[in-house]
């Protein structure tokens, strides 16, 4: 318990100085008077000076954070500010973003379940199999998988699978919910394997890596003298120990994952968070930018944290290490 408290005064420390940070930056891009200008520029000077109140960008620095940090614990992010002359029209930001988040969701979770399918089974079978010609070759197609970068994989799909052959759409610019599952992966099948394809390849030679040496230890010799069968020695008595610089990576591979999903989703249109905060920094929506990029901050570090406490339920040696520090 005490190590869980102090991981949450932490966790909420490092919320504070993400959030803070994130405030400070918009600041120092646009200037009060510039933000407004830049997100309405052919608004009436009228409108520019009403939505500089209704914001409270007339207030001290401090005080804005502290009325902002307020609205944002409790859902209220903000506005997007549209229209010209006298006619400017708000959109609360949190709308925007709740139509958006579960398909950026559904994008990195099913991207993060296909890579760890392909690479655990993978990854330990490389480790059985060292030194072989299937292990060569497995490395090998790693390399080349670690030097595309995921815009040249998704172009690649959209070129051939979608444009070339047609067997699959290459937008996905629909609300992805209403289908049925059939048509859900169908339009969103390209966006996963181009976000994919590169983790498979990580968590491939990093669980390989591991496994290999976790099959020198003295348990795994003792489990084989006994006749265990050689699947269950890797899956149930190497695998879990093998486990701990995967979900490590697996964890920190999320800002990767979000930071893909941005090109990834302009490329086929899915309409997520990716594609929104790209279309927000275009059209220097300032306000909508600021709330993207905390809220991705803190799912980010909160992930860490849970990765963080379940290194205590996949080692236990890690939890008697810290109870005795």
């Amino acid at each position: 318990m005490r190590m869980i408290f102090t991981k949450l005064v932490r966790l909420v420390v490092v919320l504070f100085v993400v959030t803070f940070l994130s405030f400070w930056f918009i600041k120092l891009i646009g200037g009060n008077n510039d933000l407004v200008a830049k997100m309405i520029p052919f608004a009436s000077i009228e409108e520019k000076e009403r939505v500089r109140e209704e914001i409270g960008l007339n207030k001290p620095f401090f005080v804005q954070y502290r009325n902002w940090i307020g609205n944002f614990v409790t859902g209220d992010l903000g506005q997007i500010y549209t229209g010209s002359g006298a006619n400017v029209a708000s959109v609360p930001v949190s709308e925007t973003i709740v139509k958006r988040l579960p398909v950026s969701l559904e994008l990195m979770l099913y991207a993060q379940l296909l890579a760890l399918a392909i690479a655990i089974p993978l990854g330990v079978f490389t480790a059985y199999r060292a030194g072989s010609k299937f292990d060569r070759g497995s490395n090998m197609a790693a390399f080349g998988l670690l030097a595309l970068p995921q815009f040249v994989v998704a172009l690649l799909l959209a070129t051939y699978v979608g444009a070339k052959w047609q067997l699959l759409p290459t937008q996905a610019n629909v609300d992805p919910f209403p289908l049925s599952p059939a048509d859900n992966w169908q339009y969103m099948l390209m966006p996963i394997i181009s976000l994919a394809l590169a983790q498979i390849a990580i968590y491939t030679r990093l669980l390989r890596s591991d496994m290999i040496a976790t099959l020198q230890e003295d348990f795994i010799t003792t489990a084989k003298a006994k006749g265990i069968p050689a699947k269950r020695v890797l899956f149930r008595h190497a695998l879990r120990p093998s486990s701990l610089t995967l979900l490590t990576v697996a964890g920190l591979n999320v800002g990767a994952l979000i930071g893909g999903a941005v090109v990834i989703e302009r490329i086929f249109q899915v309409p997520g968070i990716g594609g929104l905060l790209a279309a927000s920094i275009l059209s220097q929506q300032y306000l909508l930018t600021q709330s993207l990029v905390v809220l991705i901050a803190i799912f980010y570090i909160l992930l860490n944290f849970f990765v963080d406490i379940l290194y205590s339920v996949l080692d236990p040696r890690i939890r008697h290490a810290r109870a005795v520090a």
